[in-house]
């Protein structure tokens, strides 16, 4: 008999001070003999707040947050405190916690129904959709005597648990399902009241608006949506979305674009899954969150406890990154130049891209290696165990660990979007003035930390994009990244700088330096870390308030959850948000004081048009000339703009926008909004805020208009007859609506001149086509360039840039060109 063995591994079940019960493993493989220092400070700080229900640990990407989650787990089994339970995201993460635990000589078991979790002899590692889901054994759907039961839970990743709680609760219907004809027929007339032209796309199963249904409507055919819901029969018959909602279902958010319908729930009703809720501890391991409010709002964490969260002495303690934004060095570099530098360094280093989408990888060599959701597993263990050359990755910015060797080059190319219609209404009803929200920021982090994974770990990193260039150097979104990487930022800033205006071959040498381990770079880049101190948590008074209304809400107390909110509107300065949440005050409100809510919407409406439009419809306000072009420009820049170099990011994400793409149909018409906006016109969505009139309204001059029909989304190569009549009844509206002495061109966004045969063009129409556009944003951008160079808010210096880059009323209606006709 191994006696020494057989003590030791009954003073290890006995141990509760981790660092004590991590010495006194008696299995740990070699190179596991003690605690990291990082790992020792986060577990002994967690010693000291054991009792406390929800604790949140911080603890950079390689910071060692598996075994520190293993360690609490074992600690709370010793103590007493069982079953305990270890989430990950996903399926690939859990076989790592599993190998981790194997290391360690900790007893795990992926069968939460098994004897030796239920009995606390091993700790249950399970994906977080295998605990949040509308069936999860953990949950209400389950006789509380079959309920597995949580004592102690650690959600590792946080950041990238929150995107599966969010899908979990939503149900999401394609196009494809018959389900979706039948909400479509239960709320047609009620979607034409709020965007009768987004209407007609869905039926046409064209373009890529979104369009929502009333509260009002929700409530008063509750019952038939729920004969609907409870009828749907999902895709995916391991889709328990349905289940998951359907007692917050009156509550819920009903969203429509061409390709699905989204019922999303303002909060995810996280207390259905009854033994997460009643868990007597819940430990949140999270890298970094631009805001740490959303374990409140998305678990029902506890705001004062998240409010103080566990760090190590440094924030510091990361892999090291050179990050380069080749566009933003030297403006006269392109994208398809940095991709095509980009694939000769994946001849020699394992390179990683992740692209938004499926459609972007096209920008990339056909011969390059594409993991989808079916190979990223296969794909990802080939590049851990040698080269594999050149990996493109969709809309994946988390989940994917690559240590050394295995990604020694990542590419971030493009901004992450929201394509679920629910998603981008939400982004855009709270969209900052950066023009993008927190979301994007923590994906973007996330992207950014695939290749390194431990503080002895490194790899360059390239950001395609100018927007995405430009988010990383501006004040307000710079300070929204994790204090590790917003130092790189800077630290790779001072680089940058001092490559301003270089070639893109002497930049690549720059890159080549930090691969090959330049010992000057790595001295420069590992003090730019030393004695990095953590930051507060950033906790969002609004976002609390949303979970205690939702909270109230669900209870049946309406009243008091539209109460709450509409008091968190008052103190926000943020009149967009505001707006939002007033509107979600009102859908509260709706079934005990109808009148009332309606009055909140109108008011909401007031603060952001993206709300819903009151049934007492929008007073309508004809649009006037602003004012002379340079002075308006002058002012705005002055109210809305600290400094150039935020003036750079919202031009560029603009720029982003202004794409012939047909899955961001809404972002291009948001985007010439604010492009006629930026250019000191006065500019409106007269569709989207009116229900009626063009996709956009300029007023360039006194009297003088565009009236705007955008089909940027139009794949045709010809103009159809029913964006040309679309376009001539925009022109009746005008005419109705403005006095016969102005004057309107119509125009039409489209990347064809062409019309079909069978099409009448309304007299006098112009065309704004790619080529167009293209030279236009050119434009623009030196002329926003010229604005950094000059005393920005002169009128003087912004009428010379303005007259230099062409951009007068006349100057701009010079550049559209006419249309022709005939086309078979």
């Amino acid at each position: 008999m191994d006696f020494d063995r057989l003590f030791r591994e009954a003073e290890a079940e006995q141990a509760t001070e981790p660092r004590e019960l991590y010495e006194q493993l008696p299995s740990k493989a070699q190179g596991y003999g003690y605690l990291r220092d990082v790992q020792a400070q986060v577990l002994t700080k967690w010693d000291e707040r054991r009792s406390r229900r929800d604790i949140v640990l911080k603890v950079n990407t390689g910071g060692g947050k598996t075994i520190d989650g293993l360690v609490i787990l074992q600690s709370y089994l010793n103590d007493g405190v069982i079953p305990a339970l270890y989430v990950a995201p996903d399926n690939y993460l859990v076989s790592q916690v599993v190998t981790e635990a194997g290391r360690l000589g900790i007893p795990v078991t992926t069968d939460p129904e098994s004897p030796e979790y239920l009995a606390g002899e091993a700790i249950g590692v399970v994906n977080a959709a295998k605990l949040f889901n509308g069936r999860s054994i953990f949950s209400e759907s389950r006789d509380p005597s079959h309920r597995i039961p949580i004592q102690a839970v650690v959600i590792d990743d946080a950041h990238a648990a929150l995107t599966t709680v969010r899908s979990q609760f939503a149900v999401t219907v394609a196009r494809s399902n018959g389900t979706f004809d039948k909400l479509l027929a239960l709320f047609k007339e009620d979607l034409r009241t709020q965007a009768p032209d987004v209407l007609l796309d869905i039926e046409a199963e064209t373009g890529n608006g979104f369009a929502r249904v009333p509260f009002w409507s929700i409530t008063s055919h509750l019952e038939e949506l729920r004969s609907i819901i409870r009828d749907h029969k999902p895709e995916n018959d391991r889709d328990y979305s349905a289940l998951a909602i359907r007692d917050v279902l009156q509550l819920c958010r009903v969203v429509f674009t061409r390709s699905a319908v989204t019922i999303t729930p303002p909060c995810p009703p996280i207390r259905r899954v009854v033994s997460f809720d009643q868990a007597a501890h819940r430990v949140f391991l999270t890298a970094t969150l631009a805001d740490d409010s959303v374990l409140v709002s998305e678990f029902g964490a506890d705001s004062e406890l998240v409010a103080q969260p566990i760090y190590p002495l440094s924030a510091g303690d990361i892999g090291e990154r050179m990050i380069l934004a080749p566009e933003e060095i030297n403006e006269s570099i392109t994208a398809a130049k940095v991709r095509e530098k980009i694939v000769k360094l994946s001849d020699k280093y394992n390179t990683l891209v992740i692209v938004p989408s499926d459609r972007a990888r096209a920008a990339w060599p056909d011969d390059a290696i594409f993991a989808n959701a079916s190979s990223l597993d296969n794909v990802v263990g080939r590049m851990r165990e040698g080269y594999v050359g050149l990996v493109i990755v969709a809309n994946k910015y988390d989940g994917i660990d690559l240590p050394q060797d295995a990604c020694r080059v990542l590419v971030i190319d493009g901004l992450p979007q929201s394509y679920n219609g629910d998603d981008r209404l939400n982004a855009l009803m709270r969209a900052s003035v950066t023009g993008i929200d927190d979301r994007q920021v923590q994906r973007l982090e996330q992207g950014m930390g695939r290749g390194v994974r431990s503080n002895e770990d490194h790899c360059v990193v390239f950001l395609i994009g100018r927007r995405l260039a430009q988010i990383t150097i501006d004040p307000r979104t710079l300070a929204r990244f994790s204090p590790a990487t917003r130092k790189q930022l800077t630290a790779s800033r001072t680089v940058a700088k001092g490559l301003k205006d270089t070639p893109l071959e002497k930049i690549m040498q720059t890159a080549q330096q930090a691969l090959e381990r330049d010992p000057d770079w790595v001295r420069g880049a590992k003090r730019a870390l030393r004695g990095l101190a953590p930051e507060p948590a950033r906790i969002d008074p609004a976002t609390t308030a949303e979970r205690r209304a939702f909270d109230l809400a669900s209870q049946g107390n309406l009243a008091a959850a539209s109460r709450i909110l509409t008091e968190a509107a008052k103190e926000l300065p943020d009149e967009r948000r505001a707006g939002s949440l007033l509107e979600q005050a009102a859908a509260y409100l709706n079934p005990v004081d109808p009148a009332q809510a309606q009055q909140l919407l109108a008011t909401a409406q007031a603060k952001n048009y993206y709300v819903l439009k009151p049934l007492a419809g929008v007073t309508f306000v004809p649009l006037t000339y602003a004012g002379a072009q340079a002075n308006t420009i002058a002012e705005r820049l002055a109210a809305k703009y600290g400094t150039p170099a935020q003036m750079r990011v919202e031009i560029e994400s603009i720029f982003d926008a202004l794409s012939f793409d047909p899955d961001r149909t809404e972002d291009f018409e948001e985007a010439m909004r604010e492009l006629g906006a930026f250019l000191g016109f006065n500019s409106q969505r007269p569709e989207r805020e009116l229900s009626a009139g063009p996709d956009n309204l300029w007023a360039l001059e006194t009297g003088s208009f565009w009236v705007i029909e955008a089909k940027s989304g139009a794949t045709s190569e010809f103009i159809a007859k029913k964006d040309a009549g679309q376009l001539s009844q925009s022109m009746l509206w005008f005419g109705k609506h403005y006095a016969p002495t102005d004057v309107a061109t119509p125009v039409m966004v489209h990347h064809s001149r062409k019309l079909y045969k069978d099409a009448s063009a309304p007299v006098g129409m112009k065309i704004l086509d790619e080529r167009t556009l293209g030279e236009l944003v050119n434009d623009v951008r030196a002329f926003s360039v010229g604005l950094t160079g000059n005393p920005w808010c002169d009128p003087e210096a912004i009428d010379r840039l303005l007259t230099g880059h062409h951009l007068r009323p006349a100057d701009m209606t010079a550049r559209l060109r006419p249309v022709t006709g005939g086309a078979v």
